[in-house]
């Protein structure tokens, strides 16, 4: 049953948890919420696609299953537009299709390029909200939160994801990020995913 949208209810930290029809934190929620990975299934089909392109049979083959319960998974995923066919790979046959993440997959490499310059965006960020924590609290202890039996560490969190939401929201809207984009379902999402650094 879902949350009628006029309902002025709260908002839990992440709307992937909530029954609530719109978007209001974080642009992959969607995801969780629409129930589009449901299962350990797709997961594994994803993980497979992203290390090359496979075609239904190939899948069924790996994961032990049978070619119509990966046709299944295969279509929902592609109404879903989680997975896309892959033009640019051989085909044996001129009927075969190939399908592959319809999402950026970061491999360990190109995570490792832009490691030094992220590593310095956090500690920059970390700095700030560490430099801004008397201000919080002393505008912590103006709330009724304490006396509700709450402490600053209680809601450290929170003030740190609401720093981090509008941060996204302001760049979405001066064109630094780019907003959630709506698919063929309705659902309006940013996704993408990256391999394990098989060094850590």
């Amino acid at each position: 049953m879902g949350v009628p949208d006029e309902l002025k209810g709260l908002r839990f930290a992440c709307e992937c948890v909530s029954a609530r029809g719109k978007g209001y934190s974080d642009p992959w929620a969607n995801i969780s919420q629409n129930k589009l990975l449901p299962n350990g299934t797709k997961e594994e089909i994803l993980n497979l696609v992203a290390q090359e392109p496979r075609t239904i049979s190939q899948l069924a083959e790996a994961l032990r299953l049978s070619p119509p319960s990966i046709h299944t998974h295969i279509n929902d995923m592609m109404k879903s537009e989680l997975l896309r066919e892959s033009e640019e790979w051989e085909k044996r046959y001129p009927t075969e299709r190939y399908y592959e993440p319809n999402f950026p997959v970061v491999k360990a490499e190109e995570h490792a390029e832009f490691e030094d310059l992220c590593q310095e965006m956090a500690e920059r960020v970390a700095n700030l909200f560490e430099k801004k924590r008397a201000q919080l609290e002393r505008t912590f202890n103006k709330t009724g939160l304490g006396e509700r039996g709450w402490t600053f560490s209680d809601i450290a969190q929170y003030l740190y994801a609401s720093v981090q939401r509008s941060a996204r929201e302001l760049l979405e809207e001066r064109g630094v990020l780019p907003q959630p984009e709506q698919h063929q379902n309705g659902v309006r999402w940013v996704f993408w995913a990256e391999e394990p650094d098989t060094d850590k």
